[in-house]
């Protein structure tokens, strides 16, 4: 592995969080061969998934033992299996600790018989009567461009059950992708991952970070991809950021990223005839079933993109309040774009993209999983849990960018086109009223979101939507109609950059018009990073942002951001209230 920016080694880490991750009675030693930390993951109420990288000098095979006690002394152990890891698997060691009891904290390790692996803790699912689940909510995990500080904050918190991470974990992107945002520390491989071992060589840079690890020891993880695990908006047939001309074949490349994120993450594998087919639920006794959907691999169609499908036609305002198309051959034939008189624009039809956006043709999710969707939804609603959890990569949430050109500061306007030649027609565009940079979300799906909404509504689920991937934090009211069908809570990214600092309207105060011209949207922070401690209770949801203010400095710190909650009424879900 080459070399890269070790600048929050033991820094990054709290004497707590260092704790954990060192590992229960081991002692000091030059070589260790677990290299990357432990993990747990989905767990249920009877077994925990556990996670290790061991690998001897030179690569070897190792073989040794795992352990579950429910003491961190390991004097009680419960569970206790062999395992053995090889090249074949990238020296990962997924392990399933079954005949295991509800509701019960565990420490879990992986031993040799010279070494012994960091600890970790795990709590597996509560059955029966359940008061509180406490979830940190996290996405957007970008390297290159800003320390795991995130991660520690999550390390140091003595009140979570689980991490639920909606996707990003890795980004495919190369060294010095962003021209807004210069790289802090190099990404191995340099170059974008295209390969199985380009893949196994990303995580293996983001998971030697102390800090990441120490996350993983600290609770289970419920983990979905998003696109960055593969390449930037992807669907089942391609990708925004892959060429089949450059970086082969789209199905090869999908193959070894899933290969990779299966071998990586402390997630059960799927069936091998299914192999994207990862949606899963976990259920909380009496108090909510969280619903995880797959939304990349199994059944999306190709976004719409705004060069191929916003398509700009020749106006006629020669009565200015009613414009009409110009069609007539012989009349364009005559006129000159660059030069037009003064009745003459070329407009964007924004109609024609209004209707193929709305398209019930174009799928997300597909049958398969709304079915899925709606007999999780209705187990839940009859074994009458009060909140049904529905996971999202992307923003569910409906809203339009206020219109940045009127917003955006002159300078920062200037500086965005130096850096992005033509780039500053992005803030005009925002005046159109569509989901531009939103087409990848549920915003760009309206028919299947409509269908969702409908198995929301027909099951009288008190819904809370958890979400990402817009690199900003929401708080979101979910309407159909007149009615709120779900609240909202979107995390933003964990490490940077925010929207507003990648797009250069970080100066601008435009929080509040996306609150103003959005009903879907109660708060809005356009450059916040971080992620969000969410607890769930019988009498509502709270959610609270917390803060990571500098992100690309290697100094820790970390505070409390917005609060709020939503609570249970005799109604459903109520708004979002601060709290």
């Amino acid at each position: 592995m080459a070399d890269f920016d070790r600048r929050s080694v033991l820094g990054a880490v709290s004497a707590g969080s260092l704790m954990l991750a060192a590992g229960a009675g081991a002692r000091p030693r030059q070589f260790s061969v677990f290299t990357h930390g432990v993990a747990s993951g989905d767990p249920h109420a009877d077994s925990l998934l556990l996670w290790t990288r061991a690998m001897g000098p030179g690569g070897a095979a190792v073989e040794g033992r795992w352990q579950v006690a429910t003491d961190r002394s390991f004097r009680r152990i419960v569970s206790e299996g062999d395992f053995a890891t090889s090249a074949e698997r990238d020296h990962v060691a997924k392990i399933v600790a079954d005949g295991l009891r509800p509701g019960t904290e565990y420490w879990y390790r992986f031993r040799t018989a010279h070494d012994v692996s960091p600890t970790g803790r795990a709590r597996t699912l509560p059955t029966g009567g359940t008061e509180k689940l406490d979830i940190a909510l996290a996405c957007c995990a970008m390297y290159m461009l800003g320390e795991f500080h995130a991660y520690r904050a999550i390390a140091e918190r003595t009140d979570l059950d689980l991490v639920l991470f909606v996707g990003d974990y890795i980004y495919e992107y190369g060294a010095n992708s962003f021209p807004t945002a210069p790289d802090i520390r190099v990404p191995v491989p340099t170059h974008d991952t295209v390969t199985l071992a380009d893949y196994r060589a990303r995580y293996a840079a983001w998971r030697a970070d102390p800090a990441l690890q120490a996350a993983h020891a600290r609770a289970p993880w419920i983990c979905m991809w998003d696109d960055h695990e593969i390449a930037n908006d992807d669907w089942m047939g391609g990708a925004q950021h892959h060429d089949p001309a450059k970086q082969g074949p789209w199905e090869d490349r999908k193959t070894a990223a899933v290969r990779a994120y299966l071998e990586w993450m402390p997630i059960r594998d799927p069936d091998p005839a299914h192999p994207y087919a990862v949606q899963r639920s976990f259920s909380f006794g009496d108090l909510a079933t969280l619903i995880l959907p797959e939304t990349r691999l199994e059944a999306r169609d190709a976004q719409l993109t705004l060069p191929h499908d916003l398509k700009v036609r020749m106006m006629d305002h020669a009565d200015p309040a009613h414009p009409v198309p110009v069609t007539d051959p012989t009349i364009l034939a005559t006129l000159d774009p660059k030069a037009l008189p003064a009745r003459y624009r070329m407009e964007p039809d924004i109609a024609a993209f209004r209707a193929k956006l709305a398209d019930p043709a174009r799928r997300m999710v597909g049958d398969e999983q709304l079915d899925w969707i709606r007999r999780e939804t209705e187990a839940s609603v009859a074994k009458r849990q009060p909140w049904l959890l529905f996971g999202s990569p992307t923003i569910m949430g409906r809203y339009v960018y206020p219109d940045l050109d009127a917003l955006v500061p002159a300078a920062s306007k200037a500086r965005f086109e130096a850096l992005q030649p033509g780039a500053s027609a992005l803030y005009r565009m925002t005046g159109l009223g569509l989901p531009l940079f939103n087409l990848d979300s549920w915003d760009g799906y309206p028919a299947e979101r409509q269908r969702v909404y409908d198995i929301f509504e027909k099951s009288g689920a008190n819904v809370v939507v958890l979400s990402g991937d817009s690199h900003m934090a929401w708080l979101n009211e979910l309407h159909d109609g007149e009615r709120r069908v779900a609240v909202e809570v979107s995390t933003s990214t964990l490490t940077g950059p925010s929207m507003g600092s990648m797009l250069l309207f970080d100066e601008a105060a435009v929080g509040q018009h996306f609150v103003d011209e959005n009903r879907d949207v109660a708060w809005c922070d356009h450059v916040a990073v971080g992620f969000v401690a969410v607890r769930v209770t019988r009498q509502g949801v709270e959610a609270e942002f917390v803060d990571i203010p500098g992100p690309r400095r290697a100094a820790f710190e970390a505070r409390p951001g917005k609060r709020a909650r939503a609570a249970l009424t005799e109604r459903g879900v109520g708004g979002w209230t601060d709290a």
